[in-house]
């Protein structure tokens, strides 16, 4: 993705890559142990704090993609919702499979568990139904797809290990296209515009 790119896709979002730095803890935090930092050559590999923080919040975003597809591939009542909670469990097991590879020497902390707001949000789909189901499942989606698109512009624009900016880089165009393809359902289920 050109740097064009993401500047078009930060206005498309309303967002500024100040403010998502200004959300994320540590920021550019460089680690005292960070290999080059006696002479101002960082090693470009070498994941920085706020990178690791980048790594815990996707693998938690992204988990919670696969599992809340599964649950909308069993309860979606609309066959489109169906067929696209089997996408996000495709798509976002192999973005998975990618981050841990890339994960596996930093010492990330990677929690097992869903995370309070993913287990509020899987609890309260699990009690919808029909209708219901399909539009608060794709609200969800909305929501975090808006938010995984922050956090990868983030790690673009501030992240040091070249690995992960690539990754983040990679991802952003099919996390794009679910964001669209989850809006686009939205729309189509009922008149009103999709939730920010």
């Amino acid at each position: 993705m050109t740097r064009t790119q993401i500047i078009v896709a930060l206005f498309a979002l309303g967002s500024s890559a100040v403010s998502i730095a200004q959300t994320m803890p540590n920021a550019g935090f460089i680690e005292p142990n960070t290999p080059g930092m006696e002479t101002g050559q960082l090693a470009p590999n070498h994941p920085s704090s706020s990178d690791k923080l980048f790594i815990r919040q996707a693998a938690i975003g992204g988990r919670a993609e696969v599992e809340l597809g599964k649950l909308a591939q069993q309860k979606g009542n609309a066959q489109a919702v169906r067929n696209f909670g089997e996408r996000m469990v495709n798509d976002h097991s192999k973005a998975n499979d990618q981050l841990m590879h890339l994960a596996k020497d930093t010492n990330a902390s990677i929690p097992k568990a869903p995370d309070p707001e993913h287990k509020r949000i899987h609890d309260e789909l699990n009690k919808a139904s029909g209708k219901d189901f399909d539009l608060a499942y794709l609200a969800s989606q909305i929501q975090d797809h808006q938010k995984t698109v922050n956090l990868l512009l983030w790690e673009i624009s501030f992240g040091q290990s070249a690995a992960l900016t690539k990754y983040a880089a990679d991802t952003l165009p099919t996390v794009m296209a679910h964001l669209e393809i989850a809006k686009q359902q939205y729309a189509s289920l009922t008149s009103a515009p999709p939730p920010r």
